[in-house]
């Protein structure tokens, strides 16, 4: 009996790399727990586009929204660890949530099998295109001296917008109030109907309005300036030493066998680093950054949670 079992175990443990080797054979599916048409959205078609063309198989994106992009999540955490279904993941749903939902069904560290980095990128700081604020200082002042501060529309709580500004309240000492949407694309939808009075949305997600007229930057996250917005100072330049951004990657069920999770990791570093998908994501505001290895990305998310988790308990940012 004993020598049965560990026929099993080794059998197990063979097939995890032939399975790594002939992977997909079927249709891969990408869970994006946000809106269609916002950041998350969009880079996960680009890739998608790219690995179906590659691999021969359909890569399809699912929008499984709400909850901060949670749902998705979770969605993924419960899937069969085959490498059929990952998520992409981001900011919130894989940094914050643990700190921010007392029942979370899974945790943001040890609950996924983490594959890659993909990109990273800054946000931008909008206000209407009507807006008397004439940049960061402006928004600072007025939020100071106005009665109940102002409101800004954030892609959900504890997404990488909500904590960016969060942070900018903290550094700048000044209460600003959130109405939370699903997606940074309805969050911006929001700003350009009149309901708040600022927003932060990815460069890519903000764009389109940006070239309409209908919104105006005054500020990026990133140290330095964006290239796609030159005449945009850094939020730094106003606040010393405020640095944020943000970034998107890939995350498989617990229990995936290393074996898949490496193989996952290699066929969408070679994505990344085709000349055609760099210049793709330049053009949105963002940068390539391709994990080496899983474990590599692993301490990477480790790093994050740490920091971005004492941001929010100093800000008292929790969910409902």
């Amino acid at each position: 009996m004993k020598i049965a079992g560990f026929a099993v175990v080794l059998g197990i443990a063979c097939a995890a790399p032939l399975h790594a080797q002939d992977y997909p054979v079927k249709p891969v599916r990408f869970v994006v727990g946000f809106a269609a048409g916002g950041a998350s959205d969009t880079l996960a078609r680009i890739v998608a586009k790219k690995l179906t063309d590659s691999w021969g198989q359909n890569v399809v994106v699912d929008n499984r929204t709400g909850a901060g992009g949670t749902i998705g999540a979770d969605m993924v955490v419960r899937a069969l660890p085959d490498g059929y279904t990952i998520f992409v993941g981001d900011f919130g749903p894989n940094v914050l949530a643990g700190s921010l939902y007392a029942k979370l069904s899974y945790a943001p560290l040890a609950g996924f099998a983490h594959v890659t980095q993909m990109v990273s990128f800054p946000l931008v700081l909008l206000v209407p295109a009507a807006s008397p604020l004439a940049g960061v200082k402006d928004l600072i002042e007025q939020a100071k001296s106005k009665s109940g501060g102002l409101v800004y529309s954030s892609s959900g709580v504890g997404t990488s917008p909500h904590m960016f500004i969060e942070l900018i309240n903290l550094m700048a000492k000044v209460t600003t109030t959130p109405i939370h949407y699903k997606g940074g694309a309805p969050a911006l939808v929001g700003l350009v109907s009149g309901e708040g009075d600022f927003s932060m949305v990815s460069v890519s997600t903000a764009l389109a309005q940006l070239a309409a007229g209908k919104i105006r930057a005054i500020g990026v996250t990133s140290a330095k300036p964006v290239a796609r917005l030159p005449n945009v100072p850094p939020i730094g330049d106003t606040l010393a030493g405020y640095d944020a951004v943000s970034f998107y990657g890939l995350h498989a069920p617990p229990q995936t066998p290393p074996a898949l999770v490496a193989k996952l990791q290699q066929e969408v570093a070679k994505v990344m680093q085709r000349a055609d998908v760099k210049e793709r994501f330049d053009s949105l505001g963002m940068d390539v950054v391709a994990s080496n290895t899983p474990r590599e990305f692993t301490t990477f998310m480790k790093n994050q949670i740490e920091l971005w988790t004492g941001v929010a308990k100093a800000a008292n940012v929790r969910a409902e």
